[in-house]
């Protein structure tokens, strides 16, 4: 089976790595963006970014010359930190980031992740069928009481960059928890004991 990984993130391949999957990665360019009205079920909306990004994969395997000869499987991911119900996604900005630490700062919040997983299946013959599913996991994080020079500090790292909720708890962010409640690769950014124990064949 091949394996496809819609999504740039370092972190979801080491993970994928560290279980044993061979995968390759395909990047998605799938539009982020979410209205109004769709943020307002932050699990609903990280999995139809999820299934959005593997969608277009999934499209761009189909629309190429040549169609896949051995089953496919795609897999989105989309992480979400969750504060009172609003959703914290990547910050922009320094300053941004700054916001986002100093909210989080004392308080439990949700991190959800969207996973989609799509299937390519030929039959022989020239044509291929496909089906997909999405599921979600949440973990809940206690940040420490922060102080303005702690998180001007982390800031100034620049680790926040291109991280949900502005902070990596696999990294020097891991020093702002003071526990947490949940699957800790679901944190990190990919559910992956809750995906395979959904697809057992992914390894082997």
């Amino acid at each position: 089976m091949n394996i496809v990984l819609a999504s740039q993130s370092p972190r979801r391949s080491e993970l994928l790595e560290q279980a044993g999957v061979t995968f390759s990665v395909h990047v998605s360019e799938a539009d982020e963006g979410l209205a109004p009205e769709e943020r307002a079920n932050p699990a609903a909306a990280a999995c139809m970014l999820a299934d959005r990004k593997a969608g277009v994969v999934v499209q761009e395997i189909l629309d190429a010359e040549k169609l896949p000869s051995e089953p496919t499987m795609i897999i989105g991911a989309d992480t979400m930190v969750v504060l009172d119900g609003q959703i914290f996604g990547k910050p922009h900005t320094p300053s941004e980031a700054t916001g986002m630490l100093r909210k989080l700062s004392g308080r439990t919040h949700e991190v959800v992740t969207g996973v989609a997983v799509w299937g390519i299946m030929p039959d022989g013959s020239g044509k291929v069928s496909a089906g997909h599913t999405t599921f979600h996991e949440t973990s809940h994080v206690t940040f420490r009481d922060l102080s303005d020079a702690e998180i001007a500090a982390y800031v100034a790292q620049g680790e926040y960059y291109d991280k949900a909720g502005s902070y990596a708890i696999q990294g020097a962010g891991g020093q702002f928890v003071e526990r947490y409640e949940g699957p800790l690769d679901n944190i990190i950014g990919l559910p992956v004991a809750a995906l395979l124990e959904r697809f057992p064949d992914m390894v082997g």
